[in-house]
C-alpha cells in the first residue's frame, strides 16, 4: 500500500515507520536545544523562580490559610425591660462598651488596662475568656480596670452591666492577641454572704406576741399600689413601706397618700443602685466606688424628697435595695441615721420575678399556699416574720401578687396573727441588733 509517497506492506507497517521518524526528529531536536545558550538560560531561569516561589510560599503559608473561627463565651438570655422613667441614661440592652481595647487589638504585656462606658450609676463586670476578672460601680457613665490579666494567647474580653432595676445586659466582645506569657487567672476566695447577719439589721422580729411584719418596697413601678393600700385600708392593718427616690418622684400623689394613712415609711435610697458585687459574684463584698459618701447621699436625698412631698420626716429605718448589703455598710447607714430593715428567710413573695420562664417564677397562688404553708409549719410558724412585697413589678395582670394580701390578711387573723410595723416591736431580742446599738 502507498502512503505519503511510500510503500508499505500494511497500515501496521506504516504507523510503525512515521512513529519511528517522529522519535528522530525529536531526538534531533533535543541535541541542537539543549546545546543553544538561550535555551539553557530560559530553562535555569524557570527553575530558580518556581525555587524561590516554593520558599515565599512555605515562609508565608499562614496568609492563605483559614483562620479557626473565634468562639465567644455564651451567657444567659437577658431580662430586657422598658426603660425607666426616670430620664437618665438607662438605655437598652447593649449600651455597655468596651472603648480600649480596640477590637482585634495585639499587645506584648499579659496586663492591660481596659476603658469603656456604661449608664451611670450601673455595676460594671469584666471576664476575660469567660471568667469573672473584676466590677466596680460606674459613677459618671465611665469604667476603667487596671492590670486586667490576659490568660490565653488570644482572648475575648466582655463586659457587663447591672442596672438599677435587676436588668443584665453584656455589650459586644473584643478579641485581643497577646505575644507574650499568658498571665494566670487569680481564683477568688470561697463565695461570702453577710447580708444576714451584723450589726444595725433587723432579720426577724422577736418571736412569742403572734406579730407579722408587712413590708412593701417601693422601686420604680406602682401598678399594685393602689390596689394594695385598699386593701389594707379594708382590712384595717398596718404596714411598712420602703421607698425610692425614683418612685416619690414619679409618683408623689401616691407618696402623700401614704404618708397621711399613718403608715411608717423607710428609706430604699434614692435610685435604688448595687451596693456589693453579689449579682456579679455572689460575693457580699463592697463594690468598689461605693463609699460612706455614697451611701449616705442616697439616703439622706431621699429623706429630703420624702419630706419635701409630705411634709414630714422618713422614719430611721432602711432596706437595701437587692438585698445587699455587709456589715461595713450597715455601719456607714447608721452613721447616717438609718437601720436596716431585711426580710424573713423563705418570706419574700418573689413578686418581683415577671418571667414564667425564670425558676423562681411562682404563680400567685402558689405565693399564697407557700406563706400559709410557712405559718403552719413548726411552733413559732410566721411569728414575728418580716413578709417582703412590692408596690409594683412588671408581671402581667393575670399574674399580680398583689391580689394574695386579702386572702393573706385573712387567714392569718384566723390564726390570732396581729400585723404590726417596724417601730412596734423590740429589736434587742430579735435577729439582728437593735438600733443605736455600738
Amino acid at each position: 500500500m502507498r502512503v505519503a509517497g511510500h510503500i508499505f506492506c500494511s497500515r501496521r507497517c506504516a504507523r510503525l515507520t512515521r512513529r519511528k521518524e517522529r522519535l528522530e526528529r525529536l531526538k534531533a531536536w533535543n541535541r541542537t536545544a539543549l546545546r543553544g545558550v538561550w535555551f539553557r538560560m530560559v530553562l535555569f531561569g524557570c527553575l530558580l523562580a518556581g525555587g524561590v516561589l516554593v520558599v515565599w510560599l512555605s515562609s508565608n503559608a499562614d496568609r492563605f490559610m483559614i483562620a479557626p473561627e473565634v468562639v465567644l463565651p455564651k451567657f444567659g438570655p437577658v431580662r430586657e425591660r422598658e426603660p425607666d422613667r426616670e430620664k437618665v441614661d438607662w438605655e437598652s440592652p447593649g449600651s455597655i462598651v468596651i472603648d480600649e481595647p480596640a477590637d482585634g487589638a495585639v499587645v506584648t504585656t499579659n496586663t492591660i488596662e481596659v476603658q469603656g462606658h456604661a449608664p451611670s450609676e450601673a455595676m460594671v463586670g469584666l471576664y476575660v475568656n469567660g471568667q469573672r476578672v473584676s466590677v466596680e460601680l460606674c459613677k459618671q457613665g465611665q469604667w476603667s480596670f487596671e492590670a486586667v490579666p490576659l490568660t490565653q494567647p488570644r482572648n475575648i474580653l466582655q463586659a457587663r452591666y447591672f442596672d438599677n432595676r435587676g436588668n443584665s445586659s453584656y455589650g459586644p466582645a473584643v478579641r485581643v492577641d497577646l505575644r507574650a506569657a499568658p498571665a494566670r487567672l487569680e481564683v477568688p476566695a470561697e463565695a461570702v454572704n453577710e447580708a444576714v447577719g451584723g450589726s444595725y439589721n433587723l432579720i426577724r422580729a422577736p418571736v412569742g406576741h403572734h406579730e407579722v411584719l408587712l413590708t412593701f418596697d417601693g422601686g420604680s413601678d406602682d401598678s399594685a399600689t393602689e390596689a394594695i393600700l385598699d386593701d389594707l385600708q379594708r382590712e384595717h392593718v398596718r404596714a411598712t413601706f420602703f421607698l425610692t427616690g425614683m418612685y416619690m418622684r414619679h409618683y408623689p400623689d401616691l407618696v402623700r397618700r401614704i404618708a397621711e394613712a399613718g403608715y411608717v415609711v423607710g428609706n430604699h435610697t434614692f435610685s435604688h443602685p448595687h451596693l456589693t458585687t453579689y449579682s456579679f459574684d455572689h460575693r457580699q463584698a463592697t463594690l468598689p466606688g461605693v463609699t460612706e459618701d455614697f451611701v449616705r447621699d442616697q439616703l439622706l436625698k431621699a429623706a429630703e424628697l420624702y419630706k419635701l412631698i409630705t411634709g414630714k420626716n422618713m422614719a430611721p429605718y432602711w432596706r437595701a435595695p437587692f438585698g445587699e448589703f455587709n456589715s461595713e455598710i450597715l455601719a456607714w447607714a447608721h452613721a447616717a441615721g438609718f437601720n436596716a430593715v431585711y426580710w424573713t428567710p423563705h418570706l419574700d413573695t418573689l413578686d418581683w420575678v415577671a418571667s414564667p420562664a425564670d425558676p423562681l417564677f411562682r404563680t400567685p397562688q402558689q405565693i399564697l399556699a407557700g406563706l400559709l404553708k410557712r405559718a403552719a409549719t413548726g411552733p413559732d410558724g410566721v411569728d414575728g416574720g418580716i413578709i417582703l412585697m412590692h408596690l409594683g413589678s412588671e408581671r402581667p395582670q393575670n399574674q399580680r401578687v398583689d391580689v394574695i394580701l386579702p386572702p393573706l390578711i385573712e387567714s392569718l387573723k384566723r390564726e390570732n396573727y396581729r400585723f404590726v410595723t417596724v417601730d412596734q416591736v423590740s429589736w434587742g431580742g430579735s435577729e439582728g441588733s437593735k438600733p443605736g446599738a455600738q
